[in-house]
């Protein structure tokens, strides 16, 4: 790259190289996605000196200027979830940004409408979740209509405790403990009520479905063989605190069904 097609500011370069990496970062993709996209951007200064160091939780980022102040910061990422959707955007203003299709004004502008961006109506993402275990129901093979009513059952209660513990800023560890046991004890009371008993297990795991951390295993195994141990490790123990919260839920709501007469 010659030097006058260099961005002038480079601070702004630098702004959205990590406003880039922190919309990646708490959206759930991969360290190694992160660290690239990072560095694509730094090496628009036409500089050698830019670098970033990305855990799951802080991004660390530096840019040696050799004519000036050299820029480093830390972000710590308090908020993660699986956004796909936000991943593909950010990467798409990445690539236009470093083909030279749009400007560093305009890749911040978009960036910044990415996330603020909200993907559905809080009531859109219940009504979902309400309907996720009838789907997962009938996709391993169950006929029962009866089971199928249980399941909207405990979607119903699914819906209805996520939306009463984000509010009250519940531990996501508590969080998923307690839907899983709650669906594990409405689905044990009402199969048995409705005469499904035979079916109580497929709902149950039918209904624990939504909170299996299937995404986060498959991000920690990808940074894994990408080489980033610290990280893949970190998000491979954060799979598995989840998926023991989900089956501890799960026992509990049994022992509690089973301590009724």
């Amino acid at each position: 790259m010659d030097k006058s097609e260099q961005p002038t500011d480079i601070k702004l370069l630098f702004s959205v190289a990590l406003l880039a990496g922190e919309i990646l970062l708490s959206s759930g993709a991969e360290i190694y996605r992160v660290e690239d996209t990072i560095g694509r951007i730094l090496r628009l200064s036409g500089f050698e000196g830019g670098e970033s160091f990305v855990t799951p939780t802080c991004i660390l980022l530096t840019l040696r200027n050799p004519s000036a102040e050299t820029l480093t910061t830390l972000r710590r990422i308090s908020v993660r979830e699986s956004n796909l959707a936000r991943v593909a955007q950010t990467n798409t203003v990445a690539r236009d940004l470093c083909g030279g299709k749009i400007s560093l004004e305009q890749a911040k502008e978009d960036l910044l409408l990415i996330q603020k961006s909200k993907d559905f109506p809080e009531w859109t993402t219940l009504l979902i979740l309400m309907f996720f275990p009838v789907c997962f129901y009938l996709f391993f093979g169950g006929v029962n209509l009866r089971a199928c009513l249980v399941c909207l059952l405990t979607g119903v209660w699914l819906a209805a405790a996520k939306k009463w513990m984000l509010k009250r800023s519940v531990v996501w560890f508590f969080r998923d403990l307690i839907s899983a046991a709650g669906v594990a004890f409405l689905a044990s009371l009402a199969a048995y009520f409705l005469s499904a008993e035979a079916s109580a297990n497929l709902i149950i795991i039918s209904s624990i479905m939504p909170l299996v951390p299937g995404v986060a295993i498959t991000t920690a195994i990808r940074d894994i063989l990408h080489g980033d141990y610290q990280s893949g490790t970190a998000r491979t123990a954060e799979a598995f605190i989840i998926a023991t919260a989900v089956a501890v839920g799960v026992g509990a709501g049994l022992f509690v069904f089973r301590l009724i007469p």
